[in-house]
């Protein structure tokens, strides 16, 4: 999977991302997340591992907010940018499957388990700090994104 996303990295250099590599990135992603889902179907959920998936699809979102970012500066078409919106979908999809787990999954551990959480981040300040820096980041990025007007989407 790791030479699908060097070609799509590479493709995007060079201006749009060829079709093919999208393809085999979108299908690199979900073998990828089948067989670690599989997995996870194993292991149950704790505060240590839901926090880290939390971090890990935040970390995701902001490579991707950054990624969009970066179009808007520069004017990027349209198409491009919701391709660039795809992928960093994808990608966050993966960050949680990567953990084992779904997004799904995890917020009903969440809602389910609040105390044991809370207990495990007051017990674990590097934690905290590092789920409150990615909340701040994705919040920054948030702020300079600008807003789309309904004509712009199509």
């Amino acid at each position: 999977m790791k030479q699908h996303q060097d070609s799509l990295q590479m493709h995007q250099r060079h201006g749009r991302p060829a079709l093919g590599a999208l393809l085999a990135l979108a299908l690199g992603l979900h073998a990828a997340g089948a067989a670690l889902a599989q997995s996870a179907a194993e292991a149950p959920i704790t505060p240590q591992t839901y926090i880290a998936c939390q971090i890990a699809a935040r970390q995701a979102t902001i490579t991707g907010m950054e990624e969009r970012l970066a179009l808007v500066n520069r004017g990027a078409a349209a198409v491009e940018r919701r391709s660039a919106g795809e992928m960093s979908r994808n990608r966050v999809t993966l960050a949680f499957h990567g953990c084992g787990y779904g997004a799904s999954a995890l917020a009903a551990y969440a809602h389910s388990h609040a105390a044991e959480v809370a207990t495990f981040l007051a017990q674990n300040p590097s934690h905290q700090a590092r789920l409150e820096a990615t909340a701040t980041r994705v919040t920054n990025l948030s702020a300079q994104m600008p807003a789309v007007s309904p004509s712009a989407k199509r």
